[in-house]
């Protein structure tokens, strides 16, 4: 079997790099080195001419991946160390294709490749990253197509083509496939609920909340500006100090970490708040994260299907988000939630660990002496951050065992979460039952949209304390701190870019193109069954069954053959223009001009005898150019081509009269 050629391997290399390009940006810098390499090295060895590496060399860098992998991911069965896996095991193949075989099957498998990344992510751009790793395959396989093709001949024909002309070609071909594909999409039989899910044991890791919260989690979502979800109101938004979106809530301290209780997640809410006069009405499109809760304003009155509400308001449902979910809420904030609680849960709202924060109890331990309690020493815990030297900040150094102490008296720089652990302790030192809630705060109103777009980016940490028929009472101590955080949002609360093309402007276009995504989501990704009835019913045909789709489906696939079949006879790969036949027209196109009539069907020799006879004054040379062009064309020694070229342009035959 014959070996590409360097032009064709870089082709290779090309589209496994297309292919390859979302998913490194995701990998561990590890398993990124471990996939370049072998794409630098067989471009170094195609350039220098290096030798191919040795087996042994070979199978220890195939060892050292799956080593790297493991050791990166934990294991290997996760969606992302799946494909990572997939992206490295192509890059090593590279390293030994040495034969048109494997290099058409690393071709092939990227394009697998490129269809993983739409398991991470369906926004509108990916069309395009799929379009253009095809293009490119194509255009790789044409090539790698050709020098098989011509392996019995022993040498491909030069390609005088463009690589503009290689490129429109494969074009040309996705475009014939593009209203089949439409057909498909519009037509095939689709359920209420996916046909596939993700399992859950291959969901990994994403960036988002998270169920627990230490110092750093939340402040690492701050450079994220990727969606979380989209909100559209049937009625006035609320007021920015009131976008509060609920998420995991945390009882439970061991001194750095906050997490839930079994009690907080399980046991359902005994009341909820009525729907009848809630202000708040809206519907939440939220983006795929892993999780399996919801997010809401205080205090959800209606709820989605198949989802529960727990004790500390938290919506949950069965299975994770995986995909696009839009669901409809009612929130009613003129709710008590859990105006009288059980000891047990009391207990557990007043719980810390032995033998931590010492300056701190001593300082809330002296604030009870001087007769501070309840509320009084709620606002007196408001005041002291928002007196004293505290500072909002990103630039919050690493604390240590005592981190409630060290905020508190030593940095006093640090990020939501450090202001609503430091605040929850507080008061459950004070004898204050308090939890911390995570969620969101604030969003961006697109008005040509006409929602609320809600960016990782505003994830946010409160506190809740709980006063006897009161129940839990809402309190942000970064309020207390930064009110822009509030009334402005995240990124209006610093007072530096976060990086160099972090300006307001860029944010702002940046948002407002998001209704194009917004788009996107509501007439592609969400494009299921009841979409698929909607767009019968001007037709009349309100209810299709499968059979009956199945039968369209055959029908436009029908019509767009017939439609396409002229482009597609018509269709043809780039060719090459043969420089001697290129040289003969254009003799003859000179002997026409003289008056002499050519017959397609007379051959070289015959045609100068014809021509000569007609033009005696140029015989000589009509018959030295036959002659060369014959021995060019059939002879197995032929003469140069320019030195018929040369001939042909010095001849010059005087029209003959008729």
């Amino acid at each position: 079997m014959m070996n590409p050629d360097q032009k064709s391997i870089f082709w290779v290399i090309a589209t496994l790099s297309v292919a390859m390009a979302p998913q490194i940006v995701r990998m561990p810098l590890p398993i990124i080195a471990m996939a370049l390499f072998p794409l630098l090295w067989r471009i170094g060895a195609e350039l220098l001419g290096w030798k191919a590496l040795p087996a042994l060399i070979r199978h220890s860098a195939t060892i050292l991946a799956l080593l790297t992998l493991f050791f990166s991911y934990g294991n290997v069965t996760g969606r992302r160390a799946a494909v990572s896996l997939l992206t490295v095991m192509l890059a090593l193949k590279l390293i030994e294709s040495y034969r048109i075989r494997d290099a058409r099957l690393i071709v092939s498998f990227s394009l697998f490749l490129c269809a993983t990344q739409f398991l991470f992510s369906q926004g509108i751009l990916m069309p395009f990253y799929g379009a253009v790793t095809v293009i490119i395959a194509l255009v790789t396989l044409t090539q790698l197509h050709r020098k098989e093709a011509f392996e019995s001949v022993g040498e491909t024909p030069a390609i005088t083509a463009s690589i503009f002309s290689e490129l429109g070609f494969s074009l040309r071909l996705l475009a014939l496939a593009i209203p089949v594909g439409l057909a498909f999409f519009l037509f095939f039989p689709r359920w209420a609920t996916p046909l596939w899910g993700i399992p859950e044991t291959t969901l990994d890791s994403k960036t988002g909340l998270s169920g627990s919260m230490s110092p750093g989690s939340i402040q690492s979502l701050f450079m994220d500006d990727s969606p979380a979800f989209r909100v559209e109101f049937e009625s006035a938004i609320p007021q920015p100090p009131e976008l509060y979106w609920r998420g995991p809530v945390f009882w439970n301290f061991d001194g750095k970490t906050w997490s839930g209780s079994f009690f907080g997640k399980n046991i359902a809410a005994k009341s909820r708040p009525d729907d009848q006069g809630a202000p708040w009405r809206y519907t939440v499109q939220l983006e795929p994260n892993e999780r399996n809760w919801l997010f809401a304003l205080d205090y959800p009155a209606t709820t989605p299907m198949d989802t529960r509400v727990s004790m500390d308001f938290q919506i949950f449902r069965r299975e994770a988000v995986t995909q696009l979910l839009q669901y409809s809420m009612v929130s009613n904030p003129d709710f008590a939630d859990t105006p009288q609680m059980a000891e047990t849960l009391k207990t557990s709202a007043l719980d810390l660990p032995n033998g931590f924060n010492p300056r701190t109890r001593e300082l809330v331990q002296g604030w009870r002496e001087s007769g501070l309690t309840g509320r009084a020493l709620v606002q007196h815990a408001l005041d002291f951050f928002n007196q004293e030297a505290f500072y909002y900040s990103l630039d919050a150094p690493l604390l240590g065992k005592h981190s409630v102490d060290e905020f508190l008296f030593d940095s006093r720089t640090g990020y939501c979460e450090h202001y609503a652990s430091t605040f929850t302790v507080m008061m459950r030192m004070a004898g204050i039952p308090a939890r911390i809630v995570t969620g969101y705060q604030g969003g961006w109103y697109n008005t040509m949209g006409e929602y609320l777009l809600v960016r990782q980016s505003d994830a946010h940490a409160w506190s809740e304390v709980w006063f006897p028929g009161d129940g839990w009472t809402r309190v942000d101590p970064t309020a207390a701190v930064s009110p822009a955080r509030v009334n402005r949002g995240s990124l209006g609360a610093l007072s530096a870019p976060r990086h160099l093309l972090d300006y307001a402007w860029l944010r702002n276009m940046r948002n407002g193109i998001d209704v194009v995504q917004q788009r996107w989501n509501d007439w592609v990704i969400k494009f299921g069954a009841s979409q698929q009835a909607k767009m019968f019913s001007p037709l009349g045909l309100e209810r299709m069954t499968p059979s009956t789709l199945v039968i369209a489906l055959f029908v436009a696939i029908g019509l767009f053959s017939a439609v396409l079949l002229p482009f597609i006879l018509r269709t043809r790969g780039p060719g090459r223009k043969d420089p001697l036949q290129a040289a003969w027209q254009k003799f003859l196109k000179r002997l026409q001009s003289a008056g002499c009539e050519i017959q397609p069907s007379n051959g070289a020799i015959e045609l100068a005898h014809e021509a000569a006879l007609h033009l005696p004054g140029d015989s000589r040379a009509i018959h030295q150019i036959a002659d060369l062009y014959s021995r060019y064309r059939y002879s197995p020694l032929p003469p140069s081509l320019n030195e018929l070229k040369s001939a042909i342009k010095e001849f010059h035959p005087k029209k003959t009269a008729v």
